[in-house]
């Protein structure tokens, strides 16, 4: 098993945005962590065709969940969520289609010390204020609603964290206590908790701040996320480069449900 590896749940109609993703770490992984792929048995000709077969491990997400789960945006955070359960690591790395490195990395920029991930734990202000700035009233309202609902469930009274957005650090530990601390005992599983709330990653926090499974060492988000159309266009009008978001973050999200191009251009 190994300490950490990187991990992007994907499909066929993100196939070039993963190898973009794959291109740029074979480019920055310092430390040649490994990079696993998980993609419908359907796809994964598909993915050799165009990817090929070197520098990443091709898994189905069958393999994961042990079941064909409905290609669609909730499902995908099962299998993300479940991927500790192939112990294939101790830790991981989550990390979406549509992103990119465009720094080197190793593994002390994931891990604290040789047990303990770093956490992205935050307030989300970088995102709010851009949302107050236009307007955008649902984003903050959205954001708020979504916190308060899991730490609801899990009685935790105080300020609304966020803790992603992808690429995530996650502990196989954290998903394992959430799963023998909570699910087992309440008759449930990670699809009824993505049912309920599809979103992962505050599960994964609530729980994290819940039972301490391990330490908490919090960290800002790890790459540049571009939401919304906007937030790309303000960035290219107040002249942010590559290389200048470099100075803060190890890679670019360039989300995929707006119609991005594949890179910051």
């Amino acid at each position: 098993m190994d300490k950490f590896v990187i991990f992007c749940k994907s499909y066929s109609g993100d196939v070039h945005r993963v190898k973009n993703l794959k291109e740029s770490i074979d480019k920055f992984n310092s430390d040649n962590i490994k990079f696993y792929v998980s993609v419908p048995n359907d796809d994964i000709q598909l993915f050799k065709d165009v990817i090929g077969s070197g520098g990443y491990e091709l898994i189905s997400d069958e393999s994961i969940v042990g079941e064909n789960l409905k290609e669609n945006w909730s499902k995908q955070q099962v299998i993300k969520s479940e991927f500790w359960k192939t112990e294939l690591c101790e830790n991981y790395l989550m990390i979406d289609s549509d992103s990119y490195f465009i720094k080197e990395f190793s593994l002390k920029d994931f891990m604290y010390n040789n047990d303990t991930p770093y956490t992205v734990m935050h307030e989300c202000k970088d995102l709010l204020q851009f949302a107050s700035r236009r307007g955008m009233d649902f984003v903050n309202e959205s954001f708020i609603g979504d916190r308060l609902f899991v730490q609801d469930i899990f009685g935790r009274n105080g300020r609304q964290y966020d803790f992603g957005p992808s690429p995530c650090i996650w502990s196989s530990k954290v998903w394992r206590s959430l799963k023998e601390g909570y699910l087992d005992s309440n008759g449930l599983n990670f699809n009824n908790l993505i049912d309920v709330k599809p979103c992962e990653f505050h599960w994964y926090g609530e729980w994290l701040l819940k039972k301490r499974p391990i330490d908490i060492i919090p960290i800002e988000p790890i790459f540049k996320v571009f939401h919304y159309a906007e937030q790309y266009q303000e960035s290219k009008n107040i002249g942010d480069t590559e290389l200048s978001i470099s100075n803060n973050f190890f890679g670019i999200v360039m989300q995929s449900n707006w119609g991005a191009p594949i890179k910051y251009e």
